[in-house]
Parts: structure tokens; C-alpha cells; sequence
């Protein structure tokens, strides 16, 4: 499926398609895990197998977003504005995600020491969410 099918599929309507929206940008995670969509001044972050929206950042250019990308780890996102600033954002959304794919993967780890490096991330991360949390 491409981008702009997943986007048909399972966002259609939600964003209005005249022209005082502006232009919506997407962009998918490296691993396929997240899109990103940028309408106006915001991001809405969707978990790409159910659609559902798992974070938003809102008002964080002081004018319109014209390009929206994914570090190549996913870990940051990048926008540019026309109020011609390039900013660089946390994926909490990514970090999220990860912390359930590693719940998941302790589920079915044998190996102690995997067992053990997968705790020690979910709690690094968790706690890293936490004090993300804390600032907002």
C-alpha cells in the first residue's frame, strides 16, 4: 500500500481538501509504523495499522508547515515552516510504539540477557516519556 492509498483509505474526510486548509503534507516512519500529517501550523501522528491518532502537535510554526520528514531512525521529525524556520521534534508517537513492540518481544524472548536488555528499555523509555510529559 502507498502512502497516498493508507491516507485515502483511512483518513479521507478528516481534513477539509479547500483552500483555506492549505496543503496537507504526509510522511511515513522509516519502519512504517507512523504517519505523520501536517495540516496548517499542526502535526497529527497516526499509527499506520489502525489509523488511530496517537499524538498531535499543535501551533508549532508560526505560519504554515511546507515540508514534513522522518530522521532515518524515526527517533526525530522535521518540519520547515513558512515562517522560515527548520524544527526538530521528539517522536513521542515513535517512542510509544517502540515501548509496545519491545512489551511485545518480552512476551516471547528465552534468551535472559535479551529478556533483560528489552526491560531496560522499556524502562529507559518509559521514564524518558514520563519527563517528556512533565515539560508539556
Amino acid at each position: 500500500t502507498s502512502l497516498k492509498q493508507w491516507y485515502q483509505r483511512r483518513v479521507r474526510g478528516e481534513y477539509s481538501t479547500d483552500d483555506t486548509q492549505g496543503t496537507a503534507h504526509v510522511a511515513m516512519s522509516p519502519d512504517g509504523r507512523i504517519v505523520a500529517i501536517a495540516t496548517s501550523n499542526n502535526i497529527s501522528l497516526y499509527n499506520s495499522d489502525t489509523a488511530e491518532q496517537i499524538d498531535t502537535l499543535i501551533g508549532i510554526h508560526s505560519d504554515s508547515i511546507t515540508r514534513l520528514e522522518f530522521s532515518d531512525t524515526g527517533k526525530y521529525i522535521f518540519t520547515c515552516g513558512k515562517d522560515k524556520t527548520v524544527r526538530v521534534w521528539l517522536s513521542r508517537a515513535g517512542m510509544r510504539r517502540d515501548v509496545e513492540l519491545w512489551a511485545e518481544s518480552l512476551k516471547s524472548a528465552t534468551n535472559p540477557s535479551h529478556k533483560e536488555r528489552l526491560k531496560t528499555q522499556i524502562a529507559e523509555t518509559t521514564a524518558r516519556l514520563a519527563e517528556l510529559a512533565a515539560l508539556c
